[in-house]
């Protein structure tokens, strides 16, 4: 199958939905961030007296996407001139159930009267499944009778309904030729009003519109998910029962009141409005991709699940994973950030190093970084670095299962070292093997972490041991990894030096904090560290920005540039910034801001890649680049620097 790149997400934390630029609804992952996808097509279409049938993804539609200010609602608005009509579409997910609204507005653009049908495909996946499905319309009696269709298996239930009635439905075989099948059947205008179907299924429903010369004809649906056929129908019926405008204003409110808990200044800081909307989506990324049941994140919406361009992205890696959580600790929210550790408690192997990547219940997603000489061994560091920044900010101790994790970490990093290097194993992009300098500074994080820890829980020999690591490390670091032109990439499985520029070297910068910038030799490392990488792989984009790639020669995503790269560059620039007073490091920092903030989705949303020439981009809501985005924009903010 073709893959797909969404432009915007919605949820609520145990919910997570992915949306196409014409307000297509492209994944509904329920009941976690991760599983199911339980949506493969749901799709809008118009038949119109007189022209014929489009769906709003046709090339006769002109469109626009954005989030509304301060919640992750999302409206899509939609112009045919051919067809004279204006269409808006506006989906949210309610704060505190599985369900999903809907409202479609229509208008006239030309100022005549128009007849026309309001149409809705869905082929739904329900459990990740395409076949053994069950699909029926039946009666929904409450508020007041009227059709609903319900479809099922096993215990993924599904209903769908509407604040005035459908007045046409197809339930069919979702097979390309099957005579019942009721996408292409919708292109005349006309549904079967079949009511049963099993197997590989779907269903359309529509509504007979009458637009006026002045003014819209608005319609809701409700999307709504449980584990039987009465929960379902209730969660219809209940909220059928009030209008579109309360569960939005509840909406707000609700994300309002989340917003508030957080401890950021960039809100007085930032006066244009695109970007401050890039920004909110940033926030609403990190939120929306973290499981609040799991309490641990994906790393984004998967849209790739057959992994035919990519390995995937909806599982957990804790790498990503500690960022967002040390990135919600920074904001004020250490305490929610902190369930991440206790979920690690659970999901750690028995030797204390932390798998490739997870599911969000713990198990082992599929992999290629198993084997021994392959482990991603910066992962288990990063989690132990990360813990004790969140609560070192909580200014109390871990519980017991995350120290005890924490020690096992420790002991598996420890067991990990020859003569104070990490053995060998897989980098951080995933694609090469050898000894790192990112790796080797995530292991002095780690350890120094560790020493920071054990003084919390009053463990003096876990301190004095750490600290010991942590020297021992660091000095091999800055022996074995440091070259006259900056830090090497790291160390071929040869024993060769790899001097490849690559930015996963600025992790001796941030966020690890290896080199210490108030000792004059460390901060010309550290400047000559950031300039390689500065010389090496950063250009310039059109806007005046800078982006910057993962590594030389990088081909991943068709080549694209690095959002993770390019804040990285960013969020290095500023503390060189803040350390030497040089205007020019703070340039370096606004520059590359200003490139992640100009190439996002139409949504406003960043991902993980982009083209800064052109508007291409790959894994829209990567968590890692939201946190950091966030990040960089709070030290701009605070030092006075943000432009916007």
């Amino acid at each position: 199958m073709a893959v797909f790149q969404p432009t915007a997400i919605i949820g609520n934390g145990r919910v997570l939905v992915t949306l196409g630029q014409s307000a297509e609804l492209m994944a509904f992952f329920y009941p976690r961030c991760d599983h199911a996808q339980n949506v493969r097509e749901g799709l809008t279409g118009i038949y119109l007296d007189g022209f014929g049938f489009s769906w709003l993804f046709g090339q006769e539609w002109q469109r626009r996407q954005r989030y509304l200010k301060g919640e992750a609602a999302v409206l899509t608005e939609l112009v045919s001139p051919s067809l004279g009509l204006g269409v808006s579409v506006c989906d949210f997910v309610s704060p505190s159930e599985p369900v999903l609204f809907r409202r479609w507005q229509v208008r006239s653009l030309d100022g005549k009267p128009k007849r026309l049908k309001l149409m809705h495909y869905f082929e739904l996946t329900l459990g990740g499944h395409e076949w053994q499905q069950a699909v029926q319309v039946v009666t929904l009696p409450h508020p007041t009778p009227r059709p609903a269709i319900v479809q099922w298996r096993e215990n993924f239930w599904c209903g769908i309904s509407s604040d005035l009635p459908f007045q046409q439905w197809q339930c069919g075989k979702a097979h390309q030729n099957s005579h019942n099948h009721p996408k292409p059947d919708m292109l005349d205008g006309w549904l079967s009003g079949q009511t049963l179907e099993i197997g590989k299924v779907g269903f359309a429903v529509s509504w007979q519109l009458s637009i006026p010369p002045i003014g819209s004809i608005e319609r809701m649906m409700v999307v709504a998910f449980g584990e039987n056929k009465r929960e379902v129908l209730h969660r219809l019926g209940r909220n059928l029962s009030k209008p579109f405008d309360v569960h939005h204003e509840q909406h707000l409110q609700e994300w309002g009141q989340w917003l508030s808990r957080l401890d950021i200044s960039f809100p007085n800081s930032v006066t244009d409005e695109r970007m401050r909307a890039v920004l909110e989506a940033a926030l609403w990324t990190m939120r929306l991709t973290w499981d609040k049941g799991a309490g641990a994140p994906v790393a984004a919406p998967e849209f790739d699940p057959t992994f035919e361009a990519s390995g995937g992205y909806g599982f957990c890696w804790c790498r990503d994973a500690s960022y967002v959580a040390h990135a919600f600790a920074e904001l004020g929210l250490a305490q929610k950030a902190s369930r991440f550790f206790e979920w690690c408690a659970k999901a750690q192997s028995a030797d204390g190093y932390f798998h490739q990547r997870y599911w969000l219940d713990g198990s082992l997603a599929p992999a290629w970084s198993e084997d021994h000489d392959n482990l991603q061994v910066d992962e288990t560091a990063a989690v132990v670095w990360a813990a004790n920044r969140v609560y070192q900010r909580l200014g109390g101790k871990p519980s017991q299962s995350v120290w005890d994790m924490v020690q096992r970490s420790l002991k598996f990093l420890s067991s990990h070292l020859v003569a104070g290097v990490h053995k060998v194993g897989m980098d951080l992009w995933e694609t090469f093997r050898g000894h790192f300098t990112y790796t080797q500074a995530a292991f002095v994080a780690a350890f120094r972490a560790g020493s920071e820890m054990a003084k919390l829980v009053g463990d003096s020999e876990w301190t004095k041991r750490c600290q010991a690591l942590s020297e021992e490390t660091k000095s091999a670091l800055m022996g074995r990894f440091w070259a006259k032109e900056g830090f090497l990439r790291g160390i071929t499985t040869n024993g060769h030096p790899d001097m490849t520029p690559d930015a996963s070297v600025l992790g001796v910068i941030e966020p690890f904090r290896i080199l210490d910038l108030r000792k004059t030799d460390e901060l010309k490392m550290a400047e000559k560290t950031a300039g390689w990488v500065l010389t090496h792989l950063a250009k310039e984009t059109p806007e005046g920005g800078l982006a910057v790639w993962r590594f030389s020669g990088d081909g991943y995503a068709w080549g694209m540039a690095s959002t993770t790269a390019t804040l990285w560059l960013g969020l290095v620039a500023a503390s060189l910034g803040e350390t030497t007073k040089k205007q020019d490091w703070w340039r370096v920092a606004q520059k590359c801001w200003l490139a992640v903030v100009h190439h996002t989705t139409p949504a406003g949303i960043i991902a993980e890649m982009f083209d800064p020439f052109s508007s291409g981009y790959w894994a829209m809501g990567h968590g890692w680049s939201a946190a950091w985005l966030v990040l960089l924009t709070e030290r701009l903010s605070r030092a006075g620097k943000l432009a916007g």
